[in-house]
């Protein structure tokens, strides 16, 4: 909150302007309700109020669809601007730039089309600035390849949104649509004519997911786009229709519903009726394993949702039993990754190594401990009596897997830490400078060791000072000197 702000008073006495074009140009043919709500807006403005949409239409006394519906309006007269959706934010803009648009289009280039926008969408007047955004769309946006949406293919898409949701179709539905299909490469006559025909064909599969969601409404363009997205995904009709009577079961069912629960499916990686079924019917299982599993690591989440959702469901996708899955957490406590995130960056890595079963789980532990034993042995070199941690291990890892050192070399480094008096990470310096240098046998790290110690001993090795000696007679000259001096 800012540290100075006007009183109740001061703003009680203060005024909002109104620019005088406002009522010689839009005031005299405009619907009381959108000249009211607009002057109020200007009004909030002016007050610099923190006020929603909510709010505002409830000291309107309008409902939020309605003053929604006057905001679009003034969009299309251009003199605001909507900038935000969700939450609902407008721009107020300067009445005079009114027609002053930043890019002039030349008008007799799209006269044609002009004539024809106007023919399909009979119930409006078209505005000068709707036309605007149309120029944008066919001149301001294009593939990567430079290819820009034609006008009479912008005419077909302009058509079919008039016809799926009447002629009074705002044109910013129109703007979206067209540059969804745009930016899938349907810019031209021919395109576009081909996406219409998948529409058309789509209609029969579309009445039949609204049927089974309980629905007997005609369909719709959004529907359609729904449809159109959820096979590019991968599922069939029948799934879809699957989903839609499992919906309608749960209560009040919809597109939009259904696109949430399709989508979740989606990125489950679950794309058939069977692979559904199973995990639904499963679902108590899963949220019984998720909560064992943070049971193991020490955690506690009342809804367990969304780690089921993110972690629980993928590792099952894997292929891991939730026996395997409770063994891998109970190591992952053992060694102090206690969270979620660690538990499945250590499943993932067991995956890159195709350890998913049971069988190849126990055969990683046993090489595991075969590596504690080998570490152990050189803890036990460098005269450390503790036990092997965790970070042991990885060092052990990067050695073996990720250098590729055999345990020949792995000793020899050992030895020269254990003469120097040296810890782990010196024998992790020696195998890094190895890797570098491309030192992978016995041979190469003796000669190395040995190139290593003798120019070490020609830079450690001292130099001689010469001295002068000096005899009574030069300290007694010296001294002398001191007499001569002028202070």
């Amino acid at each position: 909150m800012s540290f100075c702000k006007f009183s109740t008073e001061y703003y009680a006495k203060s005024y909002t302007v109104i620019d005088n074009l406002f009522f010689t140009r839009y005031l005299p043919s405009t619907a009381p309700k959108h000249a009211s709500i607009y002057l109020y807006g200007l009004f909030i403005c002016s007050q610099n109020d923190n006020l929603d949409v909510q709010r505002f239409a409830e000291n309107m006394g309008y409902s939020i669809e309605e003053i929604i519906e006057s905001f679009e309006y003034w969009e299309e007269q251009g003199i605001v601007r909507i900038v935000n959706s969700e939450p609902f934010q407008v721009q107020y803009l300067p009445i005079r730039n009114i027609g002053s648009s930043n890019r002039k289009y030349d008008k007799d280039k799209y006269f044609h089309f002009n004539i024809e926008v106007q023919k399909i969408l009979s119930d409006r007047m078209i505005t000068p600035n709707e036309l605007e955004e149309y120029y944008t769309l066919m001149e301001g946006y294009s593939l990567p390849d430079g290819r820009k949406i034609s006008p009479e293919a912008l005419l077909m898409i302009i058509r079919f949104c008039a016809q799926n949701k009447g002629t009074n179709v705002n044109y910013r539905y129109i703007i979206t649509v067209a540059r969804d299909w745009a930016s899938a490469g349907f810019i031209t006559p021919e395109q576009v004519e081909k996406r219409l025909e998948t529409y058309s064909t789509a209609g029969i599969a579309v009445a039949n997911i609204l049927k089974a969601l309980g629905s007997t409404k005609k369909t719709s363009l959004d529907e359609h786009q729904f449809y159109l997205k959820w096979t590019e995904m991968g599922f069939n009709d029948d799934c879809l229709i699957y989903i839609a009577k499992s919906l309608k079961k749960s209560g009040r069912a919809n597109f939009e519903k259904l696109d949430k629960k399709v989508v979740k499916y989606f990125e489950l990686h679950l794309l058939s009726q069977k692979e559904i079924d199973d995990y639904e019917s499963n679902l108590d299982k899963i949220y019984s394993l998720a909560r064992e599993i943070n049971k193991t690591l020490g955690l506690y989440y009342e809804d367990v949702s969304n780690q089921i959702d993110t972690y629980i469901t993928p590792w099952l996708n894997m292929g891991y039993e939730s026996e395997i899955l409770l063994q891998i957490a109970q190591e992952c406590y053992l060694r102090g990754k206690r969270t979620l995130s660690a538990l499945n960056d250590t499943i993932n890595d067991l995956y890159a190594q195709g350890i998913v079963s049971k069988n190849a789980y126990s055969q990683y532990n046993l090489s595991q401990q075969d590596v504690k034993e080998n570490f152990g042995k050189i803890l036990k070199k460098l005269g450390l009596e503790r036990n092997v941690t965790s970070f042991d291990m990885d060092y052990w890892r990067r050695w073996t897997t990720v250098w590729a050192f055999n345990e020949e070399l792995i000793n020899y480094a050992t030895e020269l830490a254990e003469a120097r008096g040296a810890n782990i990470s010196y024998i992790n310096s020696i195998l890094a400078d190895w890797y570098t240098q491309k030192i992978f046998t016995l041979e190469q790290a003796k000669l190395a060791s040995e190139n290593y110690r003798v120019a070490k001993a020609k830079t450690s090795s001292t130099t001689k000072i010469n001295s002068r000696k000096y005899t009574k007679e030069d300290n007694e000259n010296i001294y002398n000197k001191f007499d001569e001096l002028e202070i």
